[in-house]
């Protein structure tokens, strides 16, 4: 029961940590936490049986400073724009970078300036604005608030709750 991953939100319903299974329960149990979503799974005991929660929710708020920031890279892109050209929505390994105001017409390289687009796209909007180029954006760049997803992905138990905990978490890329 231990190795079961449970995703701990703040009061405000922000991802704060995974923890097991064990912990939830206690946490549920005294009244510290309440359950948001259930797992398929149920937890038995003598006198009772509940289901085992995928998701819990703290009953106070806990104030954590902001340490985690996303690290600004090419990586980092592809995944908040799902592996996705942001222009056509083209999926692939040859994504390179596009920077919506072009450099050269004062555009910065930022998070909100900044999108996945395919090869094709990227030559064919080149150095010029979305309305030049007759371009629109699948969907507006945003600067990834959390770097939870990246701690998701890296857990071991990633894949038993993913749907579950999808809702809750920044810039996790969806499955399909």
């Amino acid at each position: 029961m231990d190795e079961i991953a449970v995703l701990v939100l703040n009061y405000t319903f922000e991802p704060l940590h995974f923890t097991n299974a064990k912990r939830a329960i206690t946490l549920l149990l005294s009244g510290k936490a309440e359950s948001v979503e259930a797992s398929p799974r149920v937890i038995r005991s003598p006198s009772t049986a509940f289901p085992l929660p995928a998701v819990i929710r703290l009953a106070v708020y806990i104030r954590k400073p902001f340490l985690d920031r996303v690290a600004f890279n090419k990586k980092n892109i592809l995944r908040r724009d799902g592996y996705a050209c942001q222009y056509c929505n083209r999926r692939g390994d040859r994504l390179t970078v596009d920077h919506v105001l072009p450099r050269s017409r004062g555009g910065e390289t930022t998070w909100t300036n900044v999108v996945a687009a395919c090869l094709k796209c990227n030559l064919r909007k080149g150095n010029r604005l979305l309305e030049e180029a007759g371009m629109r954006l699948i969907r507006e760049p945003v600067h990834p608030r959390f770097l939870f997803s990246v701690h998701l992905l890296r857990h071991p138990h990633a894949g038993s709750f993913l749907d579950s905990w999808r809702k809750y978490l920044v810039a996790v890329p969806s499955a399909t």
